[in-house]
């Protein structure tokens, strides 16, 4: 896949220049997790390709249809629509502007729709950490500062709805506290934003001070004197790393927590706490709106995907029976 598709002859310094920074502005039109997952779904690709003889760049329908079929063996549905859109973007970068991975190509839509139907579409999703596991997880932290950081990790993660992604970027520079209300988090980048725009979420102080997100947060930065990154490492010997906390680690650091609290953390996750967020407000009757606000959902289809549990509990028959 070409990491800079716009090619034009150079007639000055100036032009040269432009077309610098349009090869820039294209390398930055994807968030560089994104780049890095078709990059390595087109190496797949041309592996595939080359190990069956069969033309990679540019393709046909009828070899990506034979690709995906193979796939289809050892990928989720969601995966493989993922290596389609790459080998999509990779002929486009190769100026080849209808793709053999375009749903258009009769072959291609009929043995993917094939596939859903028979491997069906169903996410493997991680179970959500509802309001009495939380307060399980803050009963059992440890009185330390290992255990201040999970508590305010947790507490926020789950008050925000945050992705893993988010809580590793916070700086404190990104927060404005207020004794009337709580807390303001500026989110500065987040995996659906990816021009950057910036968004703010509220987070009220707690009805308990024991699960109280605002409070935990304070009492983490007061204890291990936090300027700059938010939530770090913290080794056994109780040292604070100068440096913010990897996103991959913060799911390590929740399954511990609720191997800890003696929950069942075999699916259990970083990404636990936003499901758990979503869940229990609709558990608790709050609106989808609403919800979203605080999720950044702007697809309810995908909002959904997380509340389903809450609606139901809450839009249930059974619970009008009086059992």
């Amino acid at each position: 896949m070409q990491s800079t598709p716009f090619a034009l002859i150079a007639q000055s310094s100036e032009i040269e220049e432009l077309v610098r920074k349009a090869n820039e502005f294209i390398h930055g039109a994807k968030a560089p997790s994104t780049r890095k997952a078709y990059l390595k779904d087109w190496r797949d690709f041309e592996i595939w390709c080359s190990a069956h003889h069969l033309p990679s760049m540019p393709s046909s329908p009828e070899v990506v249809a034979l690709y995906i079929t193979d796939c289809a063996a050892k990928l989720a549905p969601a995966t493989i629509a993922r290596r389609l859109a790459s080998i999509t973007k990779a002929h486009q970068a190769g100026g080849i502007a209808l793709s053999p991975a375009s749903t258009k190509h009769f072959v291609v839509s009929e043995v993917l729709k094939g596939l859903r139907r028979k491997l069906g579409i169903a996410r493997n999703c991680k179970d959500p950490l509802l309001i009495g596991d939380i307060r399980r997880i803050i009963d059992a932290a440890p009185a330390s500062l290992l255990g201040l950081r999970d508590s305010a990790l947790i507490l926020v993660g789950f008050a925000g709805a945050f992705r893993r992604s988010e809580l590793a970027a916070l700086e404190t520079t990104d927060l404005t506290f207020s004794a009337d209300f709580g807390l303001v988090i500026r989110l500065r980048h987040s995996k659906t934003d990816q021009e950057g725009a910036g968004r703010e979420i509220a987070i009220p102080f707690g009805e308990h001070l024991e699960t109280c997100p605002v409070r935990a947060l304070r009492a983490w930065m007061e204890a291990a004197s936090i300027t700059g990154p938010l939530f770090r490492e913290v080794d056994r010997h109780g040292k604070v790393s100068p440096h913010g906390l990897h996103k991959d680690s913060i799911g390590s650091i929740v399954k511990r927590a609720a191997k800890r609290a003696e929950l069942n953390a075999a699916n259990i996750s970083g990404h636990s706490m936003r499901a758990g967020l979503a869940t229990q407000a609709a558990m608790n009757g709050a609106d989808e709106r609403v919800i979203a606000k605080t999720t950044g959902h702007k697809s309810r289809r995908v909002l959904r995907r997380y509340i389903r549990i809450g609606s139901m509990y809450r839009e249930n028959a059974a619970s009008s029976l009086g059992l």
